[in-house]
C-alpha cells in the first residue's frame, strides 16, 4: 500500500499544470491599492471609499467587513503585531489602528510626507515609498517625534518595495524595471538594476528565491530567479486586469485586479518530486505555535534562516535534529523555514 501511495503522489506531482490560470476570490470593491494579511484575514485598502476592510480567505464566498472608515485615500497597509499601518496618501502621513481596540480609532505615525504609497518594517525603521518625491525615506517607529531620512532618491514613480535580508528591492513603474538597493550603505544611496524591459511594474512578492512580479499594463504576472545573474522573466498568468498588488499566502498568490475591483489568486508552483519527499520527512511542530518550533527528521546539522511573509529575514542559526527554534519574539503571522539542503517549511506565529 504504501509504494502504491509513493507512486500515486509522483503521478499527481508530475501531471499538475504550473501555467494554470487565476481564480476569483471577490469582487465589487471600491479601489484595491492596499492588501495585509493578519491570520486568514486579508485587510484591503479601498481608496476610493476611503476605507480599510477584511475579508476571511478560507471563506468560499467572503465578503468584507469595515475595519475603519473615514480615511483619506488609503494606500499601502502593513501590520506591525496588532497595529494596522495604512499610508493616508490624500493626507500625507501614516496612521495607525490596533485591530483589537477598534473603537480607539488611529493614531497618527509620521506626518509631513510627500503622498506615502508603501511601507515595510525591518526592526525599527520603517520604510516609506514617498511616491510625489521619487523617493525612499524611512523613520524609527520607537521615536515620539519621528524624524524622516532619505534612503534613496531619483526614483521613476517606485510603486512598491520588499525586503530581502539587506536588499530592499524597489517597482519603479515609470522606469519599467526593478532595482535594489542595500539598507546598510550609507545614505543617501543609489539603486542597482535587477531587471529592466518590464510593462509597468506594481506589485512584488518573494517566494524563496523566485520574485513575482505584477506588469500593470500587460497584465501579466511574471517571476525570475533573484539568484540569477542576469534573471528574466517567466509569465505565470496571464490576461489579467490592470493586476498590481500581491500578497503570499497558504503557498497562494493574492493578485488585486484594480479596474475590475476585484481579488484573484493564482496557486504557486508545486514543489519538485525530490522536495515533497524530503518534506514527508522533514516536519516541525507545533503548528501554529507562539514560543518555539520543534524539527524533526534532520540526518545532520543544517544552516537555516527564517524569513517572514514579506520576505524578510528575521532569523538565522543551526539546528539538528528535534531541536528547538525560538520564536517568542517574533510577531504574528506566517513564516518559511529555509534549510541550506533547499528543503522550506512553513508555520504560522499566534
Amino acid at each position: 500500500m504504501k509504494q502504491i501511495y509513493f507512486l500515486a503522489s509522483i503521478y499527481i506531482l508530475t501531471c499538475i499544470n504550473i501555467s494554470a490560470q487565476t481564480t476569483h476570490v471577490i469582487s465589487s470593491l471600491n479601489g484595491l491599492e492596499g492588501m495585509a494579511i493578519n491570520g486568514n484575514n486579508l485587510y484591503i485598502s479601498e481608496d476610493d471609499a476611503n476605507k480599510i476592510s477584511k475579508i476571511d480567505i478560507t471563506d468560499a464566498s467572503p465578503s468584507t467587513t469595515d475595519v475603519v472608515t473615514g480615511l483619506n485615500i488609503p494606500i499601502g497597509v502593513m501590520f506591525n503585531g496588532n497595529d494596522l499601518y495604512i499610508c493616508e496618501l490624500g493626507a500625507d502621513k501614516i496612521s495607525k489602528i490596533d485591530i483589537t481596540n477598534l473603537s480607539a480609532g488611529t493614531t497618527p505615525v509620521v506626518e509631513g510626507l510627500n503622498k506615502p504609497y508603501k511601507t515595510i518594517l525591518n526592526g525599527n525603521d520603517l520604510y516609506i515609498i514617498e511616491y510625489g518625491a521619487n523617493k525612499i525615506s524611512k523613520i524609527n517607529i520607537n521615536d515620539p517625534t519621528p524624524t524622516l531620512t532619505d534612503v534613496v532618491t531619483g526614483l521613476d514613480r517606485p510603486l512598491e518595495i520588499l525586503l530581502n535580508g539587506n536588499d530592499l528591492y524597489i517597482a519603479e513603474y515609470g522606469a519599467g524595471k526593478v532595482s535594489k538597493i542595500n539598507i546598510t550603505a550609507p545614505i543617501p544611496t543609489t539603486t542597482t538594476d535587477v531587471i529592466n524591459g518590464l510593462d509597468g511594474p506594481a506589485g512584488l512578492s518573494l517566494d524563496n528565491n523566485n520574485l513575482y512580479i505584477s506588469e500593470y499594463d500587460s497584465g501579466d504576472i511574471s517571476k525570475i530567479n533573484i539568484l540569477d545573474a542576469t534573471p528574466s522573466t517567466t509569465d505565470i498568468a496571464t490576461g489579467l486586469t490592470t493586476p498590481a498588488v500581491t500578497i503570499i499566502y497558504n503557498n497562494e498568490l493574492y493578485i488585486t485586479e484594480c479596474t475590475a475591483s476585484m481579488i484573484s489568486k493564482y496557486t504557486l508552483s508545486t514543489l519538485s518530486i525530490n522536495n515533497f519527499l524530503l518534506n514527508n520527512k522533514t516536519t516541525l511542530f507545533p503548528n501554529p505555535t507562539s514560543d518555539f518550533v520543534q524539527v524533526s527528521g534532520l540526518n545532520k546539522t543544517e544552516n537555516y534562516s527564517l524569513y517572514s511573509i514579506l520576505g524578510q529575514k528575521v532569523k538565522e542559526g543551526n539546528i539538528s535534529n528535534n531541536e528547538n527554534i525560538d520564536i517568542q519574539n517574533l510577531i504574528n503571522g506566517i513564516y518559511y523555514l529555509k534549510f541550506n539542503n533547499k528543503n522550506t517549511l512553513t508555520f504560522i506565529k499566534k
